[in-house]
């Protein structure tokens, strides 16, 4: 028996045993059909959902460099000491819009530190002589348990008469703080102002938490556990907290949002450079 006439037999055979049996081929068909209508379904759902994906994506985009135009004003309002605090909302040309938030203190601070690097600290209200609502009266430090770090405290304080008062005007040196523990430096009892200066020795300084308080070494008894919700913790003034909140399209169901939170001391801090002091016993003169 040859392949073709083979072939043909089993083919007749097949046929006439799907037609000896009522709606097989319906059946057949339908499952055929259903698979299809799954799979093209699927790919349907597949192709929206990225579709969806990138146009939120888009937004997105918009709605970050929103965010980012709130931020870059308040910081343009901080250098030109037009700088106030609140609440700013504006819709922008492209159907953008966003929300500024500022305030003039900090509720504690987190940052690194490179080995020799300083950060300075005004604990005062910049440009006034008032006192605090709220003095600063010790400030704890914790930080990362990186090898051989220690920190250098130094401080400077002021009357609000604007006179220094060297009875206060201190400075802690070389004085090793255990990392990851509590350190407790005390400035004074009573509402004096303050600029601080911290900086990293012999390495780096990771994870940093200034914390300030309103009590002269603040105890779990009178202030609960120490750190950021303390009991006696105090913002810290003098640096500036900036939230942009960007929105587009705007107020819109489907609208995407992003955040920005920037945070910068108010004043700009003076280089390490000049933190000396020259003493003569003649009048310094500069000569041009």
């Amino acid at each position: 028996m040859s392949g073709n006439n083979f072939y043909n037999q089993l083919r007749t055979a097949f046929t006439a045993m799907l037609y000896k049996q009522n709606g097989t081929v319906i059946l057949l068909a339908l499952l055929v059909m259903t698979g299809m209508i799954t799979i093209g379904l699927a790919t349907a759902t597949l192709v929206l959902n990225e579709i969806q994906q990138s146009s939120q994506l888009d937004k997105s985009m918009v709605a970050f460099y929103a965010a980012e135009s709130a931020v870059e004003k308040g910081i343009y309002q901080v250098r030109k000491q037009e700088f106030v605090t609140g609440e700013e909302e504006k819709i922008l040309p492209n159907n953008a819009s966003y929300l500024m938030i500022t305030d003039d203190a900090e509720d504690y601070l987190v940052t690194n530190l490179l080995k020799d690097q300083t950060l300075q600290l005004d604990l005062y209200i910049p440009g006034s002589l008032l006192p605090l609502d709220s003095p600063v009266k010790s400030l704890g430090f914790s930080w990362s348990d990186d090898p051989g770090s220690w920190l250098e405290v130094r401080w400077v304080a002021w009357t609000t008469l604007g006179v220094l008062n060297p009875e206060v005007t201190g400075a802690e040196r070389g004085k090793k703080i255990p990392p990851g523990d509590d350190q407790i430096i005390n400035l004074d009892v009573n509402d004096y102002l303050y600029k601080v200066r911290i900086t990293a020795r012999y390495a780096d300084v990771s994870n940093l938490e200034i914390v300030a308080y309103d009590q002269v070494n603040p105890n779990p008894t009178d202030c609960g556990t120490p750190g950021p919700g303390s009991d006696c913790q105090t913002p810290i003034p003098g640096r500036i907290k900036i939230k942009g909140l960007g929105e587009y399209p705007n107020n819109s169901p489907s609208a995407a949002k992003q955040a920005i939170l920037v945070t910068l001391p108010q004043i700009s801090p003076l280089s390490g450079l000049y933190d000396y002091v020259i003493f003569s016993e003649d009048p310094v003169v500069k000569e041009n």
